[in-house]
């Protein structure tokens, strides 16, 4: 099931209030009736781009021996994933056989055969997050090797800070974008500095710094953040000023992931901000809900004009291998009117939260 919103057409701000994706799904129906003349979607314009984002990918466990015994765990989600010029994904697993395991109660090591079908898939991933330094500095730079000879680009993440801050550049019909990578779960443990391997941190200063730079060679600016509690199905108010800051700073959309669970959207001026993606290719752990899901998420950009919005659910098997969700996966009576709300007042004081929850994470 698919959500599309036309920000070109509906500039006001919206926020989704903590609802269950099941029940996401069936109010997108709703919405996207308003649209219903425009079944036929146009072709791609000659001018402009189109991005998929999907949330956390993790190669270890059910997802990593269904890899070993030869499957693709994105298969079933192929024609998602190709139905835009670019797709992204956050790649929460180090690669390799290197470096050392830090002391940590979750640390995931990829399938050794991830980059054959992360090639087949993606365009690039980001490892602006809390597991790429799971091997510490030395696993990193692996693994960064590794995604290189595979030709697998990769961003936020780095031999150095500087490289970790280095954006992603996606180009098509003369249109360029950049993609920032952070990561601001208990951030500082494996961030980069100067001399030593590690994950561009979120640290709002550099992060605004970096969107106004890109401004200068970029067309659009999406910052790809990692952030937020895990399990909870809204952001803490210093994220919402966060993003705020950044979409004031030049971004054209912003797009969390890290939390497991999808959290609301809003539009801002008719930028889109997405808190969580949710999960996209990850194992189930004591505690955990009884089936992960996730959002697909396409921007497509035209010179001029605000990005279009449009949403897929999936959901995760037993494996934790992602399928997409469809009309007769949806629980009776999950439809409902769509909730409005203007944003919650955020304390002037507040600062993101770099460290997280207290609660060990994944």
């Amino acid at each position: 099931m698919s959500f599309c919103w036309k920000s070109a057409r509906d500039p006001l701000r919206l926020l989704c209030l903590g609802l269950p994706c099941r029940a996401l799904v069936g109010l997108w129906l709703s919405v996207a009736g308003a649209y219903a003349d425009d079944a036929v979607r146009p072709s791609q314009p000659a001018a402009g781009m189109s991005i998929v984002f999907v949330g956390d990918i993790m190669l270890d466990g059910g997802p990593g021996h269904a890899i070993s015994s030869g499957h693709d765990p994105f298969a079933a989600c192929s024609q998602l994933l190709a139905d835009a010029d670019y797709s992204v994904g956050n790649l929460e697993c180090v690669l390799g056989t290197g470096g050392e395991r830090m002391l940590k109660p979750y640390s995931f090591r990829g399938a050794a055969d991830s980059p054959r079908f992360l090639k087949k898939h993606f365009s690039a991933v980001s490892l602006a997050n809390n597991h790429s330094g799971d091997f510490g500095p030395a696993g990193l730079v692996e693994q960064l090797q590794i995604l290189a000879d595979a030709g697998i680009t990769s961003f936020g993440a780095g031999r150095t800070l500087a490289d970790a801050r280095r954006p992603l550049i996606l180009e098509r019909n003369g249109f360029k974008l950049a993609v920032l990578g952070y990561n601001g779960f208990r951030a500082l443990t494996t961030a980069a500095t100067a001399d030593q391997a590690g994950s561009a941190p979120l640290v709002e200063e550099q992060v605004l710094e970096d969107i106004r730079a890109a401004r200068s060679y970029a067309d659009a600016i999406v910052p790809f953040v990692h952030w937020g509690p895990e399990n909870t199905p809204q952001p803490r108010p210093a994220q919402a000023r966060l993003a705020r800051k950044m979409v004031d700073a030049g971004a054209a959309a912003v797009i969390g992931a890290h939390p497991h669970v999808t959290q609301t959207f809003e539009m801002m001026r008719g930028v889109p901000i997405v808190y969580s993606l949710g999960n996209f290719v990850f194992d189930y752990f004591p505690g955990d809900p009884p089936e992960w899901t996730g959002w697909v998420v396409k921007l497509t950009f035209r010179p001029g004009l605000p990005v279009d919005l449009a949403m897929h659910s999936v959901k995760l098997d037993g494996s934790g291998i992602p399928h997409p969700v469809v009309e007769e996966d949806l629980l009776p009576n999950a439809h409902g009117s769509m909730p409005t709300a203007e944003p919650p007042q955020v304390p002037q004081q507040a600062t993101p939260d770099a460290s997280g929850p207290s609660l060990p994470g994944k």
